[in-house]
């Protein structure tokens, strides 16, 4: 199988803790099939998939090329993909940033100038706690009492992803905010 990778901000641990706490208090351990361990918890900014090392690698100078400033990113509660009775994603919502958003772009538009983009989809922030539905029960999330947790982003990833391993995400390019 070939290797994939995305592009993401990591939530830190003492937050993602939090949320996997909170996630223990709902029943989705029983309703959905793939369940994140708190190391692997981030936002997704961009999903690459495969792509050859040399691609990688040029893909990564042009994210350090991008002129971003630090900033704040706060969750909001719980929300979903997909149907509300069988959802197929469960996720920490994040609140609206016109940083993250322009951080977004900034990254959409230098991958455009390495890599054919094809169905990109509409950006919605967000931390999966939960995915790939797997049973007919009814779905408890009323427990769920995460409060608002703000956290400060100063780097974004390129991750690997490993399937067989847990925690599956390792960081393997780290680019910092250029302090604009």
């Amino acid at each position: 199988m070939k290797q994939h990778y995305f592009i993401g901000i990591k939530v830190p641990e003492h937050i993602a803790k939090v949320i996997v706490n909170e996630r223990d208090n709902t029943n989705v351990h029983q309703t959905h099939k793939t369940l994140p361990v708190a190391e692997d918890l981030h936002i997704t900014l961009f999903y690459l998939g495969h792509v050859e090392p040399n691609v990688l690698a040029t893909i990564a100078q042009r994210l350090r090329d991008i002129q971003w400033e630090e900033f704040k990113l706060t969750t909001s509660g719980l929300s979903h993909f997909g149907n509300a009775q069988t959802p197929r994603v469960i996720y920490t919502a994040i609140e609206n940033s016109e940083y993250l958003h322009d951080l977004h772009q900034q990254i959409v538009q230098q991958l455009s100038k390495v890599i054919e983009l094809n169905n990109i989809k509409e950006f919605r922030a967000h931390i999966t706690i939960a995915k790939k539905w797997a049973e007919t029960n009814d779905l408890h999330t009323k427990d769920f009492q995460l409060p608002k947790m703000s956290f400060d982003v100063s780097h974004f990833s390129i991750f690997q992803i490993n399937n067989n391993r847990s925690p599956r995400y390792e960081e393997i390019v780290c680019i910092q905010n250029s302090g604009v």
